[in-house]
C-alpha cells in the first residue's frame, strides 16, 4: 500500500505542477521499485515460497508479472507525456487503457484460475 501510494502521489504531484515533472517521475519510480523489491526479494516473496500451495504460487507469480509489466505502463505513459515531449491525448488513452486492461481484467482471471485450481473445480 505504501509503495503504491508513493507511486501515485509522486506522479500526481509532478503532473499537477506541485513539483517538477522529473521529481514526480523519480518518486513514482521509487514507489514502484519498492513494490517490485517486496514481491521478488521481500517478505511477500518469502511467504509465497513457503506457502506450499500450488494455487497460491500460480496466483502470486501471475500477479507479480502483472505488477512488473502492467504497472510499468503507468510510468511509461507519465514519462512520454511529461518528460518525453508529449503525445496526443488519443495515444495516451490507448496506453492507459492497455494498462487498465492488463491490471484489472487479467488480474481477475489469474485469481479465478487460482481459485479453480485450489478447489479442484475445472470448467
Amino acid at each position: 500500500l505504501i509503495g503504491s501510494l508513493v507511486m501515485v502521489i509522486g506522479e500526481f504531484l509532478g503532473a499537477a505542477g506541485y513539483m517538477s515533472a522529473t521529481l514526480g517521475f523519480l518518486i513514482g519510480l521509487v514507489g514502484w521499485l519498492y513494490i517490485l523489491g517486496e514481491l521478488y526479494m521481500g517478505e511477500a516473496g518469502r511467504v509465497n515460497a513457503n506457502s506450499g500451495n500450488d494455487a497460491t504460487h500460480l496466483a502470486f507469480n501471475g500477479l507479480r508479472l502483472i505488477v512488473t509489466i502492467g504497472w510499468a505502463i503507468y510510468p511509461l505513459g507519465y514519462f512520454i507525456e511529461h518528460l518525453g515531449g508529449g503525445v496526443d491525448v488519443n495515444s495516451l488513452n490507448i496506453i492507459y487503457n492497455l494498462a487498465d486492461f492488463l491490471n484489472k481484467i487479467i488480474f481477475g482471471f489469474v485469481i479465478y484460475r487460482a481459485v479453480m485450481n485450489d478447489t479442484k473445480v475445472h470448467s
